[in-house]
């Protein structure tokens, strides 16, 4: 939520155009929507927790039916999305309506910018099955639905382990990556990490727009080169430009599962929207779904 509310007055601008005209984005600013407003990104997000609070795990037609309940156009959801969801309005079965809506299916990060949930209940081959399922409602294409399991298993990563090795965390990635194109972006981060590039050569090299090819490794990279600062890999992946909500997103949601809430800026904190759905109904969500994990974990399995 904090990472989507960063990057929302962002969306769109080149790097250095956000340099030009706010200079270094380490604060919540107006944009299209109120400063500290969520866009499509959380909003999707907190359908994914719901619908497995509600369901106590994974419910593809109780997932599906919970997003167009929740579906407000003004936050900016991606055409692909809208028109799956426009499937399942119409009686497709949730499984089918991405592949109906899209042909050949959507490789946009989507799926990949509302898994964090998912990451927080389940673990190992249940995280990948449901990760991959959860995509299937809107996002079909190979490389979207990779995109949401590899963040989902970042998520996992980070919410286990008590220090960030580099190699050794991306040496796991690699290990669930089944496309060549994720494997070789997976070592463009690796390569990336050990030197010290320019916002421009990220971009160039990973990227930072809205399919989950050219995002998700982005959002790996951005927690992995600031390990230590949730606010620092969150700042850093908003300033890449381009997709800054979602690649704000899924940084926050990989550093957050690493650090924990008491490391969001008090600023940012107090600047998130309220409201029905806001940032105290979102920290209720976080506890049930603590609780729910650690009711299909109970051996602990990092939690």
């Amino acid at each position: 939520m904090c990472g989507d509310a960063l990057g929302m007055p962002l969306e769109g601008m080149p790097a250095q155009e956000i340099r030009d005209r706010f200079g270094r984005v380490d604060r919540m600013l107006e944009g299209r929507l109120p400063r500290g407003s969520y866009t499509d990104d959380t909003e999707m997000m907190i359908g994914v927790a719901e619908s497995l609070l509600e369901r106590g795990g994974f419910d593809g037609g109780h997932m599906a039916a919970r997003f167009l309940r929740n579906l407000q156009g003004e936050r900016g959801y991606g055409q692909g999305t809208m028109m799956a969801l426009e499937e399942v309005r119409q009686g497709v079965p949730w499984q089918d309506a991405g592949a109906r809506a899209f042909p050949g299916g959507s490789w946009g990060n989507g799926a990949a910018m509302r898994v964090a949930p998912l990451a927080l209940v389940y673990v190992a081959g249940d995280l990948q099955r449901f990760a991959g399922l959860s995509s299937l409602i809107t996002h079909t294409h190979p490389l979207g639905l990779e995109g949401a399991i590899l963040q989902a298993e970042a998520v996992s990563l980070a919410l286990a382990t008590g220090s960030v090795v580099a190699p050794r965390f991306l040496r796991a990635l690699k290990g669930w990556a089944r496309t060549p194109e994720y494997l070789r972006a997976l070592e463009d981060v690796e390569a990336l990490l050990v030197q010290d590039p320019t916002v421009e050569e990220v971009v160039a090299v990973l990227g930072s727009g809205s399919t989950a090819l050219r995002s998700v490794p982005t959002a790996i990279y951005c927690f992995l080169r600031e390990p230590r600062s949730f606010k620092d890999a969150v700042t850093y992946g908003v300033n890449l430009g381009g997709d800054t909500d979602t690649v704000g997103a899924m940084t926050g949601a990989i550093a957050g599962a690493f650090h924990g809430a008491c490391a969001i800026p008090p600023g940012w904190y107090e600047a998130l929207e309220g409201g029905a759905k806001g940032k105290a109904y979102v920290e209720d969500l976080a506890r049930g779904l603590w609780n729910l994990a650690r009711e299909k974990n109970p051996g602990g399995c990092g939690l």
